[in-house]
């Protein structure tokens, strides 16, 4: 059996069907049919945690009259209608970020959802946004600041572990912004805190195409990127790998290989690839076992053993990125953070406090 096979066995009817829907629209296919004895609420709620709800509701209403209860196809209007005007307020609000980096001269480039819903989707509400993540200039910084107050914007400063983390590239979301509903994810680099990763600001802006817009290439390596972070720590957005598969659709692969490589980040792009091939039914290749458990507690409710939420901790907060060199410094302030991060992360102004806090929580 193969592990695809495997994990299809092991999925409620309510997945395999999801992901039946997946495969069919990647490879223009007939879509399938709908299971006897089928749980149209537990089928609901899996669109809503994964995020496919707007794109599902699209993919069913042609199925013929009958089928589908009506009251299950009037569940994914609904959330269609509220991802619609959800986007278009975001994007209201990005809109007012582009006026200003285009009055002030500023960087800023659009990152994942708020620029693929309109790029890769083929309408705005298949694309669920939760927020709007933008790459600026560290440089410009207290500029962005600066204008974002004046706009009403209220500001909320992310403290790195340390200086060595700053300086290593390890914080690269230094500022959010908030307007209304609306919060805003201010990067200043693409590494997605892996510090091997090298991906110059200077050599994106050269390169780019258009003023305020990454090429395709970089878009999907920085998707990848961002995807393998959450996965390598337990977790798993479903729609990022949607994100990946149309984006991977609209770049050259030995392209991507070579700036992957040259990004030094060819192995996170591979994994995040095949993870998105097995997940959308492209091809069976065999994943390593703790991504399947990753997928597997995101779309069938799989507890992780003790042995996994550990290992997952430990790489939260313990892992090494970075070379032997900086070691002794990386390790010393992992163990002892400063104490900004630790009020920011715990809510005391108790250094000893937030530290013996956060010790105990390698012992669950």
């Amino acid at each position: 059996m193969s592990p695809r096979e495997s994990f299809l066995q092991r999925s409620s009817l309510e997945v395999r069907f999801l992901l039946e829907l997946l495969r069919t629209y990647v490879r223009n296919e007939e879509k399938p049919s709908i299971p006897d004895e089928f749980n149209w609420p537990a089928f609901i709620q899996l669109c809503y945690t994964t995020h496919f709800a707007g794109w599902c509701y699209d993919q069913l209403k042609s199925y013929e009259s009958g089928l589908i209860p009506a009251d299950a196809l009037q569940s994914l209007k609904s959330y269609q209608l509220r991802v619609l005007t959800s986007n278009e307020r975001l994007l209201h609000q990005y809109q007012e970020l582009l006026e200003i980096a285009q009055r002030e001269k500023l960087t800023l480039y659009p990152l994942k959802g708020i620029t693929l819903m309109n790029d890769c989707y083929e309408r705005v509400y298949h694309r669920h946004l939760s927020d709007i993540d933008v790459l600026i200039d560290p440089k410009e910084l207290p500029t962005w600041e600066e204008h974002l107050s004046r706009a009403d914007y209220r500001l909320k400063r992310r403290v790195a572990k340390s200086t060595f983390h700053e300086q290593a590239g390890l914080k690269y979301d230094p500022l959010q912004a908030f307007k209304q509903d609306a919060v805003i994810d201010f990067h200043t680099s693409l590494n997605a805190g892996m510090a091997q990763v090298r991906i110059s600001l200077a050599d994106l802006k050269q390169k780019q195409q258009s003023e305020h817009k990454l090429s395709t290439l970089d878009q999907l390596i920085f998707v990848c990127l961002h995807a393998y972070k959450h996965v390598y720590l337990g977790q798993l957005n479903p729609l990022h790998l949607m994100d990946i598969h149309l984006l991977s659709q609209k770049v050259d692969e030995q392209q991507l290989i070579a700036q992957s490589s040259a990004y030094h980040c060819a192995k996170e792009v591979h994994s995040m690839l095949e993870l998105t091939r097995f997940f959308m039914g492209q091809k069976d290749s065999s994943i390593p076992l703790w991504q399947l458990s990753v997928l597997d507690h995101v779309l069938n409710h799989t507890e992780f053993t003790k042995s996994q939420k550990r290992q997952f901790y430990y790489r939260k907060h313990f892992r090494i990125p970075v070379s032997v060199k900086q070691l002794p410094s990386y390790l010393w302030c992992q163990v002892f953070p400063s104490a900004a991060y630790l009020k920011q992360s715990d809510g005391t102004g108790n250094y000893l406090l937030n530290w013996l806090r956060r010790i105990g929580r390698l012992g669950r």
